[in-house]
């Protein structure tokens, strides 16, 4: 099966949500946003994969560590920590929806929060977010 399809059923989760567009309007990527966004914005990026073997059948269950975090600019914390606090909202106990999978588990095992300094000018970048498990089977 595809992880492709398990990183799209969780940026559409949490791209297709209002309120998080509205808390994060720079966009929900992959791995890294673009240069040029300057607003608030979430990444998704996968930790590690490990696949659950099953004795002559195959893969049993995947499970998937993702980095899901909100990004600011700025000194304060606020606007990062509300986009994140909507994504554990999103994301804690979601049934994702995913092509050829069944979503068993999204829940989130740790947090993150720290300040990133941009050392030529200045600029701070707030991060804010956890560490997120995703169990499913293949169908």
């Amino acid at each position: 099966m595809s992880v492709n399809a398990i990183d799209q059923a969780l940026i559409g989760a949490l791209a297709n949500d209002a309120t998080l567009s509205a808390l994060a309007p720079g966009g929900v990527f992959r791995g890294v946003a673009p240069q040029s966004v300057s607003a608030p914005y979430v990444i998704v990026d996968m930790v590690t994969a490990e696949d659950m073997p099953q004795l002559q059948f195959g893969t049993a269950f995947e499970s998937l560590l993702y980095l899901v975090k909100a990004v600011a600019p700025g000194t304060s914390a606020g606007a990062a920590q509300s986009a994140a606090d909507r994504v554990h909202v999103l994301l804690q106990n979601a049934v994702l929806s995913i092509s050829g999978y069944r979503c068993m588990l999204c829940q989130r095992e740790e947090r993150i929060a720290y300040v990133e300094i941009n050392d030529s000018s200045d600029l701070r970048y707030q991060h804010r977010g956890g560490l997120y498990r995703v169990m499913v089977d293949p169908v």
